[in-house]
């Protein structure tokens, strides 16, 4: 087998593996949205009055619960 051929078998192999994690990953973080996005609509007398930086501030939310250090 060539290293061409090895590469390709493992490349098939990792994105096989890593896009299943990513796959659920992209579930995972959906529903944190999700629920952060509900939580702020249901919060609001009005929710069509929801300024730009709250909805920034649903992203910084979330991105944080998953990555403490960015």
């Amino acid at each position: 087998m060539t290293e061409e051929e090895k590469m390709r078998w493992f490349l098939l192999r990792a994105s096989t593996l890593v896009g299943e994690r990513v796959q659920h990953f992209d579930d995972i973080l959906e529903d944190k949205f999700f629920i952060a996005l509900e939580s702020l609509f249901f919060q609001k007398e009005d929710p069509l009055d929801t300024k730009d930086e709250e909805f920034e501030d649903i992203f910084r939310f979330v991105t944080e619960k998953l990555d403490p250090e960015a």
